[in-house]
């Protein structure tokens, strides 16, 4: 009965979203209860790296969920100062803030990698919103969850040193990765971490210098290499108390 939903679902919509659907447990849980009528709406949009996908200041008609790649969520000023506020990856979703009243964009959505994305308009994410309490639940959760961690990063960046904050990220991204291969890679480039930290390349090239010779971290072009897990914990712990 399942691969008979599945078959139907693909031949109708023009494209595998249930495969999509079952490849990532977040996006699997996000839509699994979303109406067939609905679920015929989503379209497959993919992106090459560099393309803004949607841009700052402009209004933008859809809701987007990442299925792969990675995108940078940044705000500029008008002296052309550009704050990077998050990376998204696979799962993660977007255009949920200014959807409802059809807003004009806080920050920009820029591939930072070939990204594929699927979409919905508008009016089908409202009907979606409106008869999906699950969704509903899940997009408020989920909300919550950012704003709570947007805070503590407000907080962060006021009170402490960039040493600390630059650990304290490195040691966030790998406990969310899940992964328990060392090295463990964080794409991020020092390009990206002085936008997401609002500081100078010279600021960020000092502090991934002193955690290099420490033998704490390795540097390439776009990632940084986690080399001693515990000896940055212990780091972030020192530079929290200076």
């Amino acid at each position: 009965m399942k691969t008979l939903f599945s078959d139907i679902i693909k031949r109708r919509t023009g494209m595998e979203i249930v495969d999509i659907i079952e490849s990532n447990a977040l996006i699997k849980d996000m839509l699994k209860h979303c109406p067939y009528d609905i679920l015929k709406r989503w379209e497959r949009k993919d992106y090459k790296r560099g393309e803004v996908i949607c841009q700052q200041d402009m209004v933008h008609d859809y809701f987007y969920i990442i299925i792969d790649g990675y995108v940078n969520i940044s705000r500029t000023a008008e002296n052309g100062r550009k704050y990077s506020q998050s990376i998204y990856k696979k799962g993660d979703y977007f255009g949920e803030l200014e959807i409802f009243d059809l807003k004009p964009y806080i920050c920009s959505v820029e591939a930072l990698t070939d990204t594929k994305t699927i979409r919905i308009k508008r009016k089908y994410f409202l009907q979606w919103i409106s008869s999906d309490l699950h969704f509903s639940l899940y997009i408020t959760r989920t909300l919550c969850d950012s704003f709570y961690k947007l805070s503590k990063l407000a907080g962060e960046n006021t009170l402490y040193s960039l040493k600390y904050r630059i650990c304290n990220y490195l040691l966030y991204e790998a406990d969310s990765s899940g992964k328990k291969d060392w090295p463990l890679e964080v794409r991020i480039n020092k390009e990206q971490l002085s936008e997401q930290f609002a500081v100078t390349s010279r600021s960020i090239n000092r502090v991934l210098q002193y955690l290099k010779e420490k033998g704490l971290i390795d540097v390439s072009n776009n990632s940084i290499f986690i080399t001693d897990i515990e000896g940055l914990r212990a780091e972030e712990k020192i530079s929290r108390e200076e």
